[in-house]
């Protein structure tokens, strides 16, 4: 082979190459979409929560492989904090519904990927435009929330909220609590600075004080002579507490005697009350005694009238008697009779009355 054969073919080879480089570097570059069916939807993430993805990631939409991770870059890079840009190329036979979301979802085990969120109750969606400039904003899904309901998951979201409201209102009480249990001696306490400074006394030197009292009864109590006085007071106590008890004996065996006594008197008392009764039983039949006898003189004095009437007219043989010496005097004697009865009565009326036995006359 002649020297101009041997290079045209090296020739052929180098542009070969060169060509072939050309092509694997816009395949893997960021001109890939020249030769794949693929377009870029560039998604934003906060640097708060770092979506932890690199080149290759799997994209997918609705849980369907569209497409990978490209680029990654900094919105700012002069200000990081602004957060970052990954390019996902989707594929053309896919769109991507504007206010879709870019979820990275991290689970447990394995890679994360990146899961393009369309938007719900949208029933005809608008696409993002596949020129390039299609943007959607990123989020980062944490790994809990892959295996537990995102429900439960917010309810342990406020749960841990509440509790943080719960500590931070708590925090006066523990420092409060804290104070009580601040270390405070009875002399920087009594000292002149101490209402100046508002220093107040605490649970430490109440317990202070508490335990100088219990040293000073300890010293009081270990002398012998208060011991010996306090043997005697406690021996005066015994003796005392004997006496007392010998005194509620008494009282014991008194209130015996006067419920005794009582009972007696309770007993007389019945008796007492019988005898009233049969006395006024007694008056009452002496009553109506007097009041028959007082009715029969009554009925007799009325016929006496009526005889008298007759003997003053002169009427009858009563004339004749009234003559007779003898019946003048039994008459007299009879009347003289009854008021003596009417005067011992009239005397054992008052005598009643004297003694507060009542009488009845019926």
């Amino acid at each position: 082979m002649t020297d101009q054969s041997r290079n045209a073919v090296i020739g052929v080879f180098t542009l070969g190459g060169l060509f072939c480089l050309g092509a694997l570097i816009m395949l893997f570059g960021e001109t890939r979409g020249l030769f794949q069916q693929e377009y870029p939807i560039r998604a934003k993430f906060a640097t708060d929560k770092p979506p932890n993805i690199r080149q290759g990631t799997e994209v997918t939409i609705a849980g369907v492989p569209v497409g990978s991770v490209g680029k990654i870059e900094l919105v700012d890079v002069d200000a990081p904090g602004r957060g970052l840009y990954a390019s996902l190329w989707v594929s053309h036979k896919y769109g991507v519904p504007r206010g879709s979301v870019a979820r990275v979802v991290m689970p447990l085990m394995g890679q994360p990927r990146i899961d393009i969120q369309p938007p719900t109750g949208v029933v005809d969606p608008q696409h993002l435009p596949r020129d390039g400039t299609g943007e959607i904003r990123g989020e980062v899904v944490n790994p809990l929330e892959s295996v537990i309901d995102p429900k439960l998951m917010g309810t342990l979201d406020k749960t841990l909220e509440q509790i943080g409201q719960l500590a931070a209102a708590l925090t006066p009480a523990a420092d409060a609590f804290t104070d009580l249990l601040e270390r405070r001696p009875i002399d920087q306490v009594e000292s002149p600075e101490a209402a100046i400074q508002g220093v107040t006394a605490n649970l430490s030197t109440a317990i202070q004080r508490l335990y100088n009292v219990l040293t000073h009864f300890d010293t009081v109590l270990g002398d012998p002579a208060v011991q010996s006085n306090v043997k005697l007071a406690v021996d005066n106590f015994r003796v005392a507490s004997e006496g007392v008890k010998a005194a509620v004996e008494d009282l014991k065996l008194f209130s015996e005697q006067a419920r005794s006594v009582a009972a007696a008197a309770r007993g007389t008392m019945d008796k007492v009350d019988q005898t009233v009764v049969m006395t006024h039983q007694h008056i009452d039949a002496l009553g109506r005694k007097l009041t028959t006898d007082a009715d029969k003189l009554s009925r007799l004095l009325d016929y006496f009238l009526a005889v008298g009437q007759q003997l003053a007219e002169g009427e009858g043989a009563a004339g004749m008697f009234l003559r007779d010496t003898k019946l003048y005097d039994e008459l007299l004697l009879t009347f003289q009779r009854m008021s003596q009865v009417a005067a011992e009565m009239q005397t054992l009326i008052k005598q009643w009355q004297t003694q507060g036995v009542g009488l009845k006359l019926r």
